[in-house]
């Protein structure tokens, strides 16, 4: 899990000028972010136990742009100052876990929180440009290798890229999982929208409900899947302008997760893609939307 620790001398010497210009000369006083289950360490620090300090360049301008002035559940920006060529912003503590192996209840109360944002924004700028952009650097060649693994479904591919176009718009955030969403026992909390645009509502959702660790466990469960993705839709339709039925909704998130996976069947191995779990959890979702599509 997410998890805070003292600094070693190195690193307290190597990001001294930064908690400096954050006011803070003691690293005592200093966190430092690290995920035990993904053996990562953050340029993220915990500032005498209430603020986080993080390296971004966007997180302010997002910010700024989409969330200031507005009763979302993301947490603020307190202040950002430049060191070099880096920007270094600092917001409020939230002191609880993140959304991996989260109950139902928090995982609605994430659904929840989400649609909120995107409700709002609904419909808000068509960004063609950037829907074509983003389709070109970020799916499409995903989607051409998945073709060449299943050739059978020439025609669900051409009804995914139709719908990927035609889908309502909305803020989306882009990196959306588990990992991004902090509870602190009564709130859900979204975090890091360092990507967040103008694109399909849909391209959230399978990168919380359905992506796992690398050997192939979900973060979540289909409990918490389920209840986040029901939750979602129940407050998307309190917004008369959000038209998707349910069916269609559910077509939605196979696409969403087709995204993901065809992603990661695009960096495996040639030799072994058809050996693992990203193939076979492709190949069940292709088998799904055909069948939807016929239905």
């Amino acid at each position: 899990m997410t998890e805070n620790r003292n600094l070693t001398a190195e690193e307290w010497a190597e990001f001294a000028r930064v908690f400096e210009k954050a006011g803070v000369y003691s690293p005592d006083s200093v966190r430092r972010f690290v995920d035990t289950r993904l053996s990562k360490i953050y340029d993220v620090f915990l500032l005498n136990g209430k603020l986080v300090l993080k390296k971004s360049d966007r997180d302010k301008e997002k910010f700024e742009r989409y969330f200031a002035g507005h009763d979302f559940s993301v947490p603020p920006i307190v202040s950002s100052f430049q060191i070099g060529d880096d920007c270094w912003v600092t917001m409020p503590y939230i002191d609880g876990t993140d959304a991996r192996d989260c109950s139902p209840k928090d995982a609605g109360r994430v659904g929840r929180e989400l649609a909120k944002i995107q409700s709002y924004y609904l419909g808000t700028g068509t960004n063609p440009d950037g829907c074509k952009s983003y389709f070109g650097r970020k799916v499409l060649r995903f989607w051409e290798k998945s073709r060449k693994y299943f050739p059978g479904y020439s025609d669900i591919f051409e009804a995914i890229e139709a719908r990927f176009f035609s889908a309502p718009r909305t803020l989306i955030h882009d990196d959306f999982l588990p990992i991004n969403a902090l509870l602190d026992g009564e709130n859900a909390w979204l975090i890091d929208w360092t990507y967040a645009d103008i694109l399909p509502y849909f391209l959230d959702l399978g990168r919380f409900a359905f992506v796992g660790y690398e050997d192939g466990k979900l973060y979540i469960s289909a409990d918490s899947a389920k209840a986040f993705l029901e939750a979602y839709y129940e407050e998307m339709r309190r917004n008369p302008r959000f038209t998707v039925d349910k069916q269609e909704f559910s077509r939605d998130v196979a696409i969403s997760a087709f995204c993901q996976y065809s992603m990661f069947v695009y960096f495996k191995d040639e030799e072994k893609v058809s050996e693992s779990e990203d193939y076979r959890m492709l190949g069940e979702i292709l088998g799904y939307l055909g069948k939807a599509s016929k239905a």
